[in-house]
């Protein structure tokens, strides 16, 4: 038995990555955005902050992580999608696909080698952003629990984007084809998902008063892809007492307790993983000779 972790393709992945120029440039980039951004939010809270206010330091502090997160986020939804986008389609154009397919390892071990390397890398750069964002933790306003969401929610959502990105490499045929693609899907859900879901409340009427549990249940499931909002309704739900696993809301028959936004959206990308990891399985199974 083959152990994805002792597989020679997430062997040679994991040492180009590393050990090539684009991993500093793209480490250093990554750093120096979000600590560009994070310096210019606490200049500007600093101006405006108000003498000898107690408050200063918990808004300074929440300004910090919130900034560090977005921005991390941000990064992730666009880098993991391109650190796969040629995983497979690359090794057709160096014209070893072939020869990759003839070896000893199996289709799994392949995607599961390629995927594993460019989430390895996803998480070097979210580890590399955390120093960055502990320094809310000197000014307060920031809770253990809250650090945790928004650890995972980058997790899942760097998994997530680069098993999208594993997929169309085995769909197209050229690296750009596929990285256009793989952005391409990233834009949509960040687009769509909002979009559909404003048209189709303002159809059904679901902002005329409390909604439905029907409506909770399906369109806030449906608003949870979009991992901006996900962790966004999070971080209201907490900031309104709710606790990290359930959430209170208001319907039509009274209120409802409803898993936690971060939660459902953790589970939605572990589904999309699953799904683009068995679509990529399925087009890289090498051809049976009927001979």
């Amino acid at each position: 038995m083959h152990l994805p972790i002792v597989n020679p393709v997430l062997t040679r992945e994991l040492f180009g990555r590393i050990r090539g120029r684009n991993a500093w440039f793209i480490l250093t980039g990554y750093l120096t955005i979000i600590g560009a951004i994070t310096l210019l939010v606490y200049a500007v809270f600093v101006s405006s902050a108000i003498p000898n206010d107690p408050e200063t330091s918990l808004r300074i502090g929440k300004g910090i992580f919130f900034t560090v997160m977005t921005v991390s986020l941000i990064q992730v939804c666009f880098l993991s999608p391109s650190l796969t986008a040629g995983a497979i389609v690359s090794e057709k154009e160096r014209q070893t696909y072939d020869l990759l397919l003839a070896s000893l390892l199996s289709p799994l071990q392949i995607v599961t080698g390629k995927l594993l390397a460019a989430i390895a890398f996803a998480l070097l750069l979210i580890m590399a952003s955390l120093p960055i964002a502990g320094l809310a933790l000197l000014f307060g306003g920031i809770t253990g629990q809250e650090v945790f969401i928004g650890v995972v929610g980058l997790l899942v959502t760097a998994i997530a984007y680069a098993a999208i990105g594993i997929f169309w490499s085995t769909v197209m045929r050229s690296t750009l084809g596929a990285t256009v693609m793989a952005q391409g899907t990233v834009l949509v859900i960040l687009l769509l998902v909002p979009f559909l879901y404003f048209v189709i409340s303002l159809l059904i009427g679901a902002f005329d008063g409390p909604p439905s549990p029907l409506y909770i249940y399906i369109m806030g499931t449906f608003l949870c892809l979009h991992p901006f909002i996900a962790l966004g309704m999070t971080v209201g739900a907490l900031e309104s007492g709710n606790g990290p696993l359930l959430w209170q809301l208001s319907s039509s028959i009274g209120d409802l307790f409803v898993p936690s936004p971060w939660l459902v959206y953790s589970v939605l990308m572990i589904i999309v993983t699953i799904v683009c990891l068995g679509l990529a399985l399925r087009r890289i199974q090498p051809a049976e000779d009927d001979g």
